[in-house]
């Protein structure tokens, strides 16, 4: 199953990539820029992908906005999602489980890779 990575900045995307990859998870990974590309993406690939890893403050489609979009969509609703985002506030954690009361995880910037990594084996292999 592949991996999207939606966030709009490419250092962290890369920073996130490596971090996977040093880690043992070989799964392809999709990137979007922002969550109006993401959305796209994930059109053309839902069939295939396995994991949204989703940061929160992006221009465009913010990533609350692209979760409503993904869990009113039934063909793609069931696809895990992450959050990695810097808003690590109790009240922004309380409104993307809201929106998403599904969420895989809420993870804050800067986030320890192992505890990352163990957070995104433990979903890829629940799926």
């Amino acid at each position: 199953m592949k991996i999207l990575i939606v966030d709009d900045s490419l250092m962290d995307r890369k920073l996130l990539i490596n971090v996977l990859k040093k880690k043992g998870i070989e799964n392809e990974i999709l990137q979007a820029s922002d969550g109006e590309q993401g959305l796209k993406v994930l059109s053309d690939n839902h069939q295939d992908i396995g994991l949204i890893l989703l940061d929160w403050q992006m221009p465009n489609i913010d990533g609350i906005e692209f979760m409503q979009g993904v869990v009113n969509v039934p063909t793609v609703s069931n696809i895990p999602i992450i959050m990695i985002t810097a808003s690590g506030s109790e009240d922004n954690q309380k409104h993307a489980r809201s929106v998403n009361p599904k969420l895989a995880g809420y993870v804050v910037k800067p986030y320890r890779p192992d505890d990352l990594v163990e957070l995104i084996k433990k979903t890829l292999n629940n799926g």
